[in-house]
């Protein structure tokens, strides 16, 4: 199996269960954007990392000469802020990324043992998807996304279906929706908060709640009016829904979203999250204006998951919670007083 950006966080969710399941692994990374892998992927003897570039289209078939399955999942992501400040970044870097795995996917599967390229996509396809539940399909009834992020992944669904048009490729999409768990660390790319200039702490939302609680900011920053709906789904779950998705036959040439039923306001979460940190302390929130496209709602519909791949998560919101809490704790920050927040520091670094 290969796995491309096996060392950042979901593909190195991937690749511990795929390793679990009893697979040979090849896990290919360029370490741009965290650098060394914040969790140590195993000194497993079926486990061969490769430091490399996921568009190189010749590294890529050669590594897949071997495999039997492809999981194309190497691309530039971030939270919200990272998308509006990169977009053409993000445009071109992950059209290179999916048409070089594309292309490499079609060589693999006429000369090697290939069966299929599963494509990591994103629920952003849905950017604008009207409130109520999102099936698949619904990214085809309705406007394509505004963002760049999401308008390119709608863009890897195209090149996946184009290869099986031109090249009968098999292919399988997974649509991740807001991934949770121990391991993510904020990147290297600065960026602020669109209400001041001061940097935005991590790129999603529960690990950016978690250390500016950890911090007692106060006020607490929310972006837009807190009433943003979200599902949020533990990595290890979403990688077991990935793979599952790779491994069933019934899961060829279709898409599938890939979501937890646990979901909440943000300003709920901002609520769950501080009284976690700080039971004693009451929260003042402070709303500031949100990027623009801003998703008000997605509420994923997973029947076609479950009915076909099994898929059913099973970890609760406050268990991620309580995880990404104590990752975040542990990675060290700052735990100041209001009085003090200008003279916030990190530990332990």
């Amino acid at each position: 199996m290969l796995v491309t950006g096996a060392a950042g966080f979901i593909g190195g969710y991937v690749v511990e269960e795929l390793l679990a399941r009893g697979y040979t692994v090849v896990g290919l990374d360029n370490l741009s954007k965290y650098g060394r892998p914040a969790r140590s992927l195993p000194d497993h003897p079926r486990y061969t990392p490769v430091i490399g570039d996921a568009g190189d289209r010749a590294l890529l078939t050669q590594l897949l000469d071997h495999c039997e399955h492809f999981i194309a999942n190497a691309a530039l992501i971030g939270g919200v802020r990272y998308m509006a400040e990169l977009p053409l970044d993000i445009l071109a870097e992950n059209n290179r990324l999916v048409a070089g795995a594309a292309y490499a996917g079609i060589e693999a599967y006429r000369t090697g043992v290939l069966r299929k390229v599963t494509y990591v996509s994103s629920s952003m396809v849905f950017e604008k998807v009207e409130d109520g539940k999102i099936a698949e399909g619904d990214e085809l009834e309705f406007p394509p996304p505004a963002t760049a992020y999401g308008f390119q992944k709608l863009a890897v669904e195209y090149y996946a279906k184009a290869a099986w048009d031109q090249y009968a490729l098999p292919w399988t999409i997974v649509r991740p929706f807001n991934c949770v768990g121990a391991g993510e660390r904020r990147t290297p790319h600065g960026g602020a908060d669109p209400g001041e200039q001061r940097p935005l702490v991590q790129g999603h939302v529960i690990p950016d709640f978690a250390e500016r609680a950890l911090r007692r900011e106060t006020p607490f920053r929310i972006l837009g009016d807190g009433q943003q709906f979200r599902t949020f789904t533990h990595a290890r779950d979403m990688a077991t829904g990935i793979v599952l998705a790779m491994e069933q036959e019934a899961a060829t040439n279709e898409d599938f979203n890939l979501s937890g039923s646990y979901g909440c306001t943000i300003e709920s979460l901002a609520r769950l999250v501080w009284d976690k940190i700080n039971p004693s302390m009451p929260l003042v929130l402070e709303h500031v204006p949100s990027f623009p496209n801003d998703v008000r709602a997605r509420h994923p519909s997973v029947g076609k998951a479950e009915r076909l791949l099994g898929f059913t998560p099973t970890t609760p919101l406050e268990a991620m919670v309580d995880e990404v809490v104590e990752w975040v704790r542990q990675e060290g920050v700052a735990v100041v007083t209001a009085a003090k927040a200008t003279d916030i520091a990190a530990l332990g670094r």
